[in-house]
């Protein structure tokens, strides 16, 4: 017998399903705001509350507060004290050359020196005394010989070449702690070096020297001079340059660049030379050409225009000033803003009248000699 089944599919979703109600559910409900959904119920359901800052909560956000307030000072500290260090420390205003690039060589030194004897330079009591004197004079700078235009050097050298020419004569006792002494006192060291006009090298070293026929070529006033194409000439300088560099001193006047005109050299001139130093010591010095100008035969009414127009302001050129009117030559200086020179001071000379009466055994007069000496 065939069992019968409690139910079965005849009268399946009608009889035991309740009718449908209300909307289809879309999928966008659940975007719909507060208030305008289908929810009846939605305004009865809780709302987020609103944190409070507990104490805990306060000191934590003071002390963020106090952390970037004192990386601000530090910060704004640490960039005041750099601009003051790099403004302090700062090299001189420089030029721009060719090549938009800054070097030593470039700079424009301004120089306001006074030119000392060399002998002076012995990092004890005279070199105090020049260094007093330059203060009260106001000038910034000095400029000594360490070659002279007679030969002879003017600093303790170690070279070989030189001793061998026998050239140091009233040499500075110790050149390179006067030179530190000297940079202490913020006093810039100015070496001097006569170039070509030499009465000591080319007599010991033919090879070098400007040579007139068999013998050497001396001109009117009996110099001699060094030739501007030997290789011995330069690699001379150029030792000079380098023993007075390891003693502190980095700014070199070349004078006496030129020869007579009875004599013909090609590689004499200041470019010719001051190109091939550089090659070899870069921008860590400066090269200056000397030139001279008299003005002790100049009355003060004339100085002004004849500076004006004999002196011209140039920062590779520094002027050799000799005057017996120190002060009124500082001022035409000042007035034509002319910095790069070298006062050369020459006492005014006095007029000796010590002959002016004699005694004569002879023919004395005691009454008319004493009458006239009284006069």
């Amino acid at each position: 017998m065939k069992k019968k089944r409690f139910y079965n599919n005849k009268k399946r979703n009608t009889k035991w399903t309740e009718q449908e109600k209300g909307r289809k559910i879309s999928f966008a409900d659940k975007y719909i705001e507060a208030g305008t959904g289908s929810d009846k119920f939605d305004k009865y359901r809780p709302r987020p509350k609103k944190k409070r800052i507990t104490r805990e909560g306060m000191s934590h956000i003071l002390k963020n507060l106090a952390v970037i307030a004192a990386c601000f000072v530090i910060v704004s500290i640490g960039y005041t004290v750099m601009d003051l260090y790099i403004e302090r420390n700062a090299m001189p205003i420089e030029d721009n050359n060719i090549d938009d690039s800054a070097s030593f060589g470039d700079i424009d030194l301004r120089l306001k020196a006074t030119s000392v004897d060399s002998l002076s330079l012995d990092a004890g009591v005279m070199l105090d005394a020049v260094i007093q004197d330059v203060r009260a004079r106001g000038y910034s700078s000095i400029c000594f010989d360490v070659k002279r235009d007679d030969g002879t050097i003017g600093y303790q050298s170690v070279l070989a070449t030189i001793d061998a020419y026998g050239a140091v004569s009233s040499a500075s006792a110790d050149l390179k702690k006067s030179v530190s002494m000297l940079a202490q006192n913020d006093i810039l060291p100015v070496a001097r070096i006569s170039c070509y006009k030499d009465n000591i090298a080319p007599i010991a070293d033919l090879s070098s020297a400007v040579i007139s026929g068999k013998s050497v070529y001396r001109d009117s006033a009996g110099n001699a001079y060094l030739n501007p194409k030997s290789d011995g000439t330069y690699n001379y300088i150029k030792s000079i340059v380098e023993e007075v560099k390891g003693m502190g001193v980095t700014v070199f006047v070349l004078d006496n660049l030129t020869l007579p005109e009875d004599v013909e050299a090609d590689g004499q001139g200041f470019e010719a030379i001051r190109k091939k130093l550089y090659v070899d010591f870069g921008d860590s010095v400066k090269f200056i050409e000397a030139k001279h100008v008299n003005l002790t035969e100049i009355n003060q009414e004339e100085l002004l225009d004849y500076v004006k127009e004999n002196v011209k302001p140039n920062k590779d050129t520094v002027y050799f000033v000799s005057t017996d009117d120190e002060e009124g030559t500082n001022s035409v200086m000042a007035q034509l803003s002319i910095n790069n020179y070298a006062i050369i001071k020459i006492e005014p000379t006095v007029e000796d009248n010590s002959d002016e009466y004699n005694y004569d055994e002879d023919n004395y007069d005691e009454d008319n000699y004493n009458e006239d000496y009284q006069e």
